[in-house]
């Protein structure tokens, strides 16, 4: 497991994703917002990989702040948002705690910004075949779209050493892990993706050696 957190850090830039030197490319919305794009989005990755998933990895330190989580301003995204983190934390996919209490009152300090990033960098390996698939699924949408959650979310398949992102543009991206990623896979999901009502996607050929 060790080791997979090792390559992880080694492959993919965390400050940007798109940076990452084997990053191979992403989908996402190419229209306005229209309600339930972020499920179509998660459907079509959970679809593209049934027969795999089970194998796959969650490398995540997605946590809630319950400062934020609630408290976006639109009463039907707050109900959804608070069921979707009660049901995170439930399954065990997620931490949820308050900024204010656990790093401080000033979010201008150092200390508190330290606190932040040490938090962010807290990258837990999971698999996902001790999770329900919903629960999984829940976990990619509420990255999507949930106001105050944080944290990194990769989706790790070893077999093919690529690990997959959701963003909040309402699609994935894909970033090879070392020198043996199986371009041909990430390439080919990303095409189909482009296929998708109201999605395109960008493919990117990663530099030879």
């Amino acid at each position: 497991m060790s080791d997979t957190l090792q390559l992880l850090l080694q492959s993919a830039n965390l400050a940007g994703y798109g940076a990452s030197a084997r990053f191979l490319g992403f989908f996402e919305k190419d229209t306005r917002y229209k309600p339930g794009i972020e499920e179509s989005a998660v459907d079509f990755f959970v679809r593209c990989f049934r027969n795999d998933l089970a194998d796959f990895l969650i490398a995540s330190s997605v946590h809630a702040n319950s400062d934020e989580v609630g408290h976006y301003g639109d009463a039907a995204d707050d109900r959804r948002d608070a069921n979707l983190i009660r049901g995170l934390v439930g399954a065990g996919l997620i931490k949820e705690f308050g900024y204010r209490e656990r790093f401080g009152g000033d979010p201008s300090s150092q200390e508190y910004a330290e606190s932040v990033e040490r938090e962010w960098g807290n990258i837990a390996l999971m698999n996902v075949h001790d999770f329900p698939v919903e629960s999984v699924k829940s976990l990619l949408i509420a990255k999507m779209i949930v106001y105050g959650l944080y944290g990194h979310c990769f989706i790790i398949s070893l077999d093919w050493d690529l690990a997959f992102y959701p963003h909040d543009d309402f699609g994935f991206g894909v970033i090879g892990l070392g020198d043996n990623a199986n371009v041909q896979v990430a390439h080919d999901f990303l095409a189909q993706a482009g296929q998708l009502p109201g999605m395109h996607s960008i493919i990117r050929t990663p530099p030879t050696e």
